[in-house]
């Protein structure tokens, strides 16, 4: 997980927390989702952040904006904004889907390479994964970035693996320059 507010990890602890009492961890990542698209919009969240605006007219746009979410996270929604805490709506989500990976066996990673993986490639990758995570499924997510010239970067959570040929030869590069 991305650098975030400790807060936000808390509200996500508490969702989870409903959401696995509940065995409804599915419902409650899908209304988090809708919750943190509305939040993101930003006319809305101007609107929901403005103090000229009264709770009670903001909650009444939360009802109409939010129907098909269950009504505990509707109340969930309507608690960051009287909180002031909406901004942390990216964050809680991606805290509670960390959560809820882990408790399913599921590793998320991001590798960034030169060019695009073979088959071969993205299953090493994968596997090292797996292995580095202890994960039972890995969830790769592949980005292209030429700058990096060679080799690899994977993300997984807030840890990242640069292998690659930029950071070796900008490391070089500081280690001539003392040496």
């Amino acid at each position: 997980m991305a650098l975030s507010d400790p807060a936000a990890r808390r509200y996500a602890d508490a969702v989870f927390g409903i959401a696995h009492d509940t065995a409804s961890h599915d419902r409650w990542l899908s209304d988090l989702e809708d919750i943190a698209a509305l939040f993101s919009e930003p006319t809305v969240n101007g609107f929901l952040v403005s103090t000229r605006v009264a709770q009670a007219e903001k909650e009444q746009v939360l009802d109409n904006a939010l129907p098909d979410v269950q009504r505990a996270a509707a109340n969930f929604a309507k608690l960051l904004v009287r909180k002031r805490r909406a901004n942390l709506a990216p964050q809680i989500i991606e805290a509670f889907r960390e959560r809820l990976n882990s408790v399913r066996g599921i590793a998320e990673a991001t590798v960034t390479t030169a060019v695009p993986l073979s088959d071969d490639a993205r299953s090493a990758v994968e596997e090292a994964v797996r292995r580095f995570t202890n994960a039972e499924t890995v969830s790769l997510s592949e980005t292209v970035d030429g700058q990096i010239i060679g080799g690899a970067v994977v993300k997984i959570g807030d840890r990242i693996i640069d292998g690659s040929v930029r950071t070796r030869l900008s490391t070089m590069r500081r280690s001539l320059a003392q040496g």
